[in-house]
C-alpha cells in the first residue's frame, strides 16, 4: 500500500472519529455538566457515574427526555390545556364569577411559564437500579436531563394557592400542608394532587369529612386543584389535564 493510500485511510478514520465525537448517541445533562455515550448505556451506568460526584438524595431524583420530538408533543399538550383554561375563564366572566376567572387566569400564567420535558417514571437510586435488570433498562437514543441534588427541604406548591413552596415537615400528612396554604377562590380544600418524585400522582383527601393520613415524601409536588363543584360540566376533567402536564414540569433541586 502506497503512502497516499495510507494517508486517505487515516484521514477517513479521523473524520469518522470526529463525527462520532460530535454526536454521541445518548447525552445526559446534570447541573450544567454533560456526559455523552456512543452506545446506549444502561440506566445504572448513568446514575452511578453521577453518584460518584457528590452526596445526592436519589429518592427525589427525576430523569427527563429533552429531545425536540418529546418537547413538541408536550407543547401541543400545553396549548390544549391553555385553551381549555382560557375558555373556562371566559365562562366564569360571563357568569360574573370574576374571582374564579382570576383563579383560572393564574393557572394560565403558571402553565405558560413551565419548563417542560418528558419525565421518565423510573426508580433512579443506584443501589436499587444496578442489581435488578428489570430496573436497569438501556436508555434510548436522545438527550436527557437528570435532576438530583441534596435532600429537598421544601415542598413545591402548584395550582390555586398563593405560595410556591412550603417547608418540608417531618412525618406530616397532606392536610397539614394544606392548612398552612392560602387557597385561592375556587380552590379545593377537600382534596389535592400529590406528585411524588418517582411514582405516579395520587389524590389525597383533605376535607373535614374525608380526611385520611398520607405523608408527603421529599421531592414531591402538591397541586391545589379547582373544587369539582366549581367547574362547569364541560371542564370537569381540567384538573386531571393540568396534572398530566405538571408531571413533566422540570423542577430544579
Amino acid at each position: 500500500m502506497n503512502r497516499l493510500s495510507c494517508f486517505y485511510i487515516a484521514l477517513s478514520l479521523v473524520g469518522c472519529f470526529k463525527l462520532n465525537a460530535a454526536a454521541p448517541l445518548v447525552l445526559v445533562e446534570h447541573q450544567g455538566k454533560y456526559q455523552g455515550y456512543f452506545e446506549k448505556p444502561r440506566l445504572g451506568l448513568v446514575v452511578t457515574q453521577v453518584n460518584s460526584a457528590a452526596p445526592l438524595y436519589w429518592p427525589a431524583a427525576k430523569l427527563f427526555k429533552v429531545d425536540v420530538e418529546t418537547k413538541q408533543k408536550l407543547e401541543q399538550q400545553r396549548v390544549f390545556v391553555l385553551r381549555q383554561l382560557a375558555a373556562l375563564k371566559q365562562t366564569f366572566q360571563q357568569d360574573n364569577e370574576f374571582e374564579l376567572a382570576a383563579s383560572a387566569e393564574k393557572l394560565e400564567r403558571d402553565i405558560a411559564s413551565w419548563e417542560l420535558a418528558g419525565r421518565m417514571m423510573l426508580p433512579l437510586d443506584p443501589d436499587r437500579v444496578r442489581p435488578k435488570k428489570s430496573l436497569n433498562p438501556l436508555l434510548t437514543a436522545g438527550q436527557y436531563k437528570l435532576v438530583v441534588g441534596s435532600r429537598p427541604t421544601e415542598i413545591q406548591i402548584e395550582g390555586l394557592a398563593t405560595e410556591e413552596k412550603t417547608q418540608l415537615l417531618n412525618a406530616a400528612s397532606v392536610d397539614t400542608y394544606l392548612d398552612s396554604l392560602s387557597v385561592l377562590e375556587g380552590g379545593s380544600t377537600s382534596f389535592v394532587y400529590v406528585i411524588p418524585a418517582s411514582e405516579q400522582f395520587y389524590i389525597a383527601k383533605t376535607g373535614l369529612w374525608n380526611k385520611s393520613y398520607q405523608e408527603v415524601s421529599a421531592g414531591s409536588v402538591l397541586f391545589v386543584p379547582f373544587e369539582q363543584r366549581n367547574l362547569p360540566s364541560a371542564y370537569e376533567h381540567i384538573n386531571e389535564q393540568i396534572v398530566e402536564l405538571l408531571l413533566h414540569k422540570v423542577v430544579a433541586q
